[in-house]
C-alpha cells in the first residue's frame, strides 16, 4: 500500500532514508530519487517540485556533476565560492592596500596546485576573486595590460587562460620545433 505522503514529507523521507554512509544528501539521479518521485507522484517532475521547495527554503539544492545533490536545510553544506576560497588562500589583509599586480602576482604563487608553475584563471578562482578585490576591475583587461607590459605571462587553455610569472611560464615551440628536438636536430 502506498504511503500517503506530500511531497515535501515524501523529499524529506527520501533525503534521509536514500543516502549513503556519511553523507548528508542524495544525488538526484545516482539514488533513484527522480525515478521514485515519478512513480510516485504519476510522472510529476521531480526537478519542479524540488525547485520549487528550494526557493521557499525548505530543502537546499547544489549542482553536481550528472544532477544535483538534495538537502535537508538543516544538514545542508555551506557553500563558498571559488573566489572566497581563492581569496581566503590568498590570506589578503582587506585593509591593505595592493595594487592589481601585486594582487596578480601573489595569486599565481598561491593558488597554483602541485607542480604548476600557473593559475587557471576560471579553477582557481582567480577571475572572481579579483572582481571582489576590485570592484569595477576586468581582470581579462587587467591581466593583457600586464601581458603586453611582459609582467606576466597568459596561455590560453580550455576554459580559459593560464597566468604564469614571465620566469616561470612555459616556452612555446612548435610542432615542428617538437619533431626536430625528438629527432635530434637542431632548429
Amino acid at each position: 500500500m502506498a504511503e500517503n505522503l506530500t511531497k515535501e514529507e515524501f523529499i524529506r523521507k527520501a533525503i534521509v532514508t536514500l543516502r549513503k554512509g556519511s553523507y548528508k544528501g542524495i544525488h538526484t539521479v545516482y539514488s533513484g530519487f527522480n525515478e521514485a518521485f515519478k512513480k510516485h507522484f504519476a510522472n510529476e517532475d521531480p526537478i519542479k517540485v524540488t525547485t520549487q521547495l528550494a526557493s521557499e527554503g525548505k530543502v537546499v539544492i547544489r549542482p553536481v556533476r550528472g544532477g544535483v545533490m538534495l538537502y535537508l536545510p538543516e544538514e545542508a553544506p555551506t557553500f563558498t565560492s571559488r573566489g572566497d576560497d581563492a581569496l581566503e588562500q590568498m590570506k589578503l589583509d582587506p585593509s591593505v592596500s595592493i595594487t592589481p599586480e601585486e594582487f596578480i602576482k601573489k595569486a599565481i604563487v598561491t593558488l597554483r596546485k602541485g607542480n604548476y608553475k600557473g593559475i587557471h584563471t576560471v579553477y582557481s578562482g582567480f577571475n572572481e576573486a579579483f572582481k571582489k578585490r576590485f570592484e569595477g576591475q576586468d581582470p581579462i583587461k587587467v591581466t593583457t595590460a600586464l601581458e603586453s607590459e611582459k609582467k606576466i605571462v597568459i596561455r590560453p587553455v580550455k576554459g580559459g587562460v593560464m597566468l604564469y610569472l614571465p620566469e616561470e611560464a612555459p616556452k612555446l615551440t612548435s610542432r615542428g620545433d617538437d619533431a626536430l628536438q625528438q629527432m635530434g636536430i637542431k632548429s
